[in-house]
């Protein structure tokens, strides 16, 4: 069976299979878990981070976790969270790349009280403000879904045109011109990196499963050999 595993791998991530919908990817990770299939797992672990995790959601689904998947999943769900509110918390302090881009804006020369100074940076009210709505929102990491790195450049967008609308800022709409695209790129680059830095559980499973199987093997040699 192992290359026709190897086979349905390599179409699946050539997208000839549909990706799991909604909370098709929770009985994914269920499914996958019991079957001990560890890529399968991490990868519908990942897509799960997009939606609620709620007994709502996992629904008639939950009858196929078993106890220590549905733990570990909530525990990956748990870390990257952690990661992404560390994240936010240092877009909020403009002395941090890359927040050296922004200089005083329409809106901050009225309301000096609620823009952010830095030494090295500063980041204009409204963009503190969506950073701090995020942070606010990412605490409650089971009844919504997390943070997609993806969404962070339609939210900055949506943001920058209340911001222009509102005050006709020069100061935003000349900055977003010349560095927008990447100063984007850049928010994307961290909290992707955030969340790549957490490391799935699913990793122990197979090495417990591989040290399982080794000690099914030599386990007689060992145990005379005194181990």
């Amino acid at each position: 069976m192992a290359p026709v595993q190897s086979f349905i791998r390599a179409e699946v991530k050539r997208g000839k299979f549909p990706s799991p919908k909604g909370a098709e990817v929770f009985t994914a990770y269920a499914i996958a878990s019991s079957k001990m299939l560890i890529p399968e797992m991490e990868n519908a672990a990942r897509l799960t981070l997009d939606h609620p995790m709620t007994f709502e959601i996992l629904g008639e689904g939950l009858r196929l976790f078993e106890g220590w998947a549905l733990r570990d999943l909530a525990n990956f769900r748990k870390r990257c969270r952690d990661n992404l509110v560390s994240c936010f918390v240092s877009f909020l302090n403009p002395e941090q790349p890359p927040f050296g881009v922004w200089t005083q804006c329409t809106q901050d020369s009225y309301k000096l009280s609620y823009s952010t100074y830095g030494t090295t940076g500063y980041s204009p009210s409204w963009l503190t403000e969506l950073f701090q709505k995020h942070l606010n929102e990412v605490y409650d990491a089971f009844s919504k879904p997390l943070l997609s790195p993806r969404r962070i450049r339609r939210e900055y967008s949506s943001a920058l045109r209340r911001h222009i609308s509102s005050y006709r800022c020069v100061s935003c709409t000349k900055v977003h011109a010349l560095k927008g695209a990447q100063f984007c790129k850049d928010l994307e680059d961290r909290l992707a990196q955030a969340l790549s830095e957490v490391c799935t559980p699913f990793v122990v499973v197979f090495l417990k499963i591989k040290i399982r199987l080794y000690l099914g093997t030599f386990g007689s040699d060992l145990t005379s050999a005194g181990y």
